[in-house]
């Protein structure tokens, strides 16, 4: 009995080892692969809606972490989905990566962007002999929205990334607009991407 009690023990004693040189090398992994805290990217499908998007992200110290800061402008105005002309956003988010940092790895977190569009408002009038009249006047807007962004990026080298996002929220429209002010808003993008 004491064989195998002996035998049983010298077992745990192994795996709790073994665990632990393979979380010890883990850990020195991730801490060579932190060293690039720095991420510049841009967003490749933005320019399919004729928009030039880029973004900064900020890894913090443990790797689980960042601070990203978006940017995009419109190289030539177009309504969007909500008959809104879309000149400009910029926003600000957090990045958390369960995973930690490595050659893939997923990601997840809260993002708001300020958004200028201009909006058309349409109105009529009769005049005194009954005749009916229409026009638009373009009105200048800041809309915000709030997004959960969800993404996985791929890093080939140590200097280079191609990373897929989705974007999911809601967009809130400036109270003064005469459209619906709460509206779904969803972003896609695929982004290509340096390390520094």
């Amino acid at each position: 009995m004491k064989k195998y009690a002996f035998l049983f023990i010298a077992v745990i004693l192994g795996m709790n080892l073994s665990t632990y040189a393979q979380r010890y090398v883990a850990q020195d992994d991730e801490k060579s692969l932190v060293e690039t805290k720095n991420c510049f990217s841009i967003m490749l499908s933005d320019v399919l809606v004729r928009r030039i998007s880029l973004e900064y992200e900020r890894i913090l110290s443990d790797g689980k972490m960042s601070i990203n800061i978006p940017f995009s402008i419109t190289v030539s105005p177009f309504e969007d989905l909500w008959s809104d002309e879309v000149h400009w956003w910029a926003g600000m988010g957090v990045k958390f990566y369960p995973t930690g940092q490595g050659v893939v790895r997923y990601y997840l977190g809260p993002e708001f962007r300020l958004i200028s569009v201009t909006e058309n408002q349409y109105s009529y009038f009769y005049d005194t002999y009954y005749n009916y009249y229409d026009y638009t006047t373009p009105v200048d807007y800041i809309n915000t929205a709030f997004i959960i962004n969800n993404g996985i990026i791929y890093s080939p080298t140590n200097d280079f990334f191609v990373s897929l996002n989705m974007g999911v929220g809601f967009l809130s429209r400036n109270p003064d607009s005469e459209n619906e002010s709460l509206v779904p808003f969803a972003t896609p993008s695929f982004r290509i991407g340096l390390k520094f």
